[in-house]
């Protein structure tokens, strides 16, 4: 996947700390004017004066002090309304979708690979979501292609084990690759059962195969299984996969000839 940033993360972050760090020095700054400027200095000292000469009391002083206080309760108020603003957007733009990719990765460590991310926005965050989605999506591919593996290895197994029981005097010759054979499937079939725990909808494997199902409707059509056998090969098959000839073995619903027969009618 090619990543196309259209907004860094990196500018997001750097907007909300210059937004803070302006509201404060606009704070700083107001306040530094206000308490500086000739004209409350000079209503101060007037104040001040007045109060000296008795033409006031000490209460007088309290108006300004007021005023001060007033005019630093607008600036806190502000800050704070900034800060709310910035947090806001720190848990839309951020915080959120961290904790939305923390949740779906959850299940896809549970099992899960039909979880798909959804992401909404164009920075690294999205970019991160997308890698995760190629990443179930290859795990997916890979399983399918470990499953169709076994199987084709399977039914070669098959094959050749009904072949080889048809021919008693070769069986003998060709006992060490049929060994060979059996345990490269049992190989393969211990990976994918390390796999099993994965569930998965949009790569999912059919019913059977095109090849199986050709083998399991000429069986049924000539008679060789029922109906009924023909249901419960398919249920093993979508609960444990594999090559349907190997089910058919173990339940033991054909010979080795009409197995062997039908495999090669195909």
């Amino acid at each position: 996947m090619e990543i196309r940033s259209k907004t860094s993360l990196k500018r997001k972050m750097v907007f909300y700390f210059l937004l803070v760090a302006v509201a404060n020095i606009f704070v700083g700054i107001e306040l530094l004017v206000e308490i500086r400027s000739d004209k409350y200095r000079s209503k101060v000292i007037e104040t001040v004066v007045q109060i000296k000469n008795g033409e006031k009391t000490e209460q007088a002083i309290f108006p300004l002090l007021d005023n001060l206080t007033k005019k630093f309760v607008y600036m806190v108020g502000i800050l704070i309304l900034v800060s709310a603003i910035v947090l806001f957007l720190f848990v839309i733009q951020i915080a959120s979708p961290i904790q939305y990719m923390i949740n779906k990765a959850k299940k896809i460590a549970g099992g899960d690979l039909s979880v798909s991310l959804t992401m909404k926005s164009k920075d690294e965050i999205s970019d991160l979501g997308n890698l995760i989605n190629d990443l179930t999506v290859n795990l997916q591919e890979i399983i399918v292609q470990l499953k169709q593996m076994h199987a084709a290895f399977e039914r070669a197994s098959i094959f050749l084990e009904t072949k080889l029981s048809l021919l008693p005097e070769l069986q003998k010759h060709f006992q060490l690759e049929q060994r060979l054979l059996k345990d490269n499937v049992e190989n393969i079939a211990m990976i994918k059962q390390a796999f099993t725990v994965y569930q998965m909808r949009k790569f999912q494997l059919e019913d059977f195969t095109p090849e199986e199902q050709r083998l399991m409707d000429s069986l049924l059509k000539d008679d060789e299984i029922s109906q009924a056998q023909y249901d419960e090969v398919k249920k093993l098959h979508i609960e444990r996969g594999g090559f349907v000839g190997a089910i058919l073995k173990e339940l033991d619903y054909v010979s080795n000839s009409s197995l062997l027969r039908h495999l090669s009618m195909e």
